[in-house]
């Protein structure tokens, strides 16, 4: 008995550190996840050891459309810069994530497409590299949103 309490105590306050980790729950999670560390007290702006926010590390990997919005309704900030190449959540979108819907909500909610990065490239200019966004209504948007 002893054991199994042991188990599931271990698998409660498992759960319970993935609740309270934004960036996994930005990356990977589902919105329900996201507010429940948010909840727990997770910081929305906090950034990890490469500079990288949960909005960033969400518009990187996440696929989930509602993750994106969850996390700008909660407050995150649209336009910061991470440490490394100085991209914003938009870049990151148009550089890896394989929904071009999460695209188009970081443009709604007013990414500025203008931004360049330490490269000097555009959000636009890193979409030309993702085949999940290339010649989509999300594609087109950006390069409308670079003028």
């Amino acid at each position: 008995m002893k054991k199994w309490s042991i188990a599931i105590l271990f698998l409660l306050s498992s759960i319970c550190l993935f609740a309270q980790d934004i960036f996994g729950a930005a990356k990977f999670g589902t919105p329900q996840d996201v507010l429940a560390a948010i909840k727990a007290g997770a910081s929305l702006n906090e950034r990890d050891n490469l500079g990288m926010t949960p909005l960033m590390w969400a518009a990187m990997n996440n696929t989930n459309p509602e993750v994106i919005t969850a996390l700008l309704k909660a407050g995150a900030r649209l336009d910061d810069r991470d440490n490394i190449v100085g991209m914003t959540p938009l870049m990151w979108a148009a550089t890896n994530n394989a929904n071009p819907e999460v695209v188009m909500i970081l443009l709604k909610a007013g990414a500025n497409g203008k931004t360049k990065s330490l490269e000097g490239k555009t959000a636009f200019d890193y979409a030309k590299d993702n085949p999940n966004i290339k010649d989509t209504a999300a594609y087109w948007a950006l390069n409308n949103a670079r003028f």
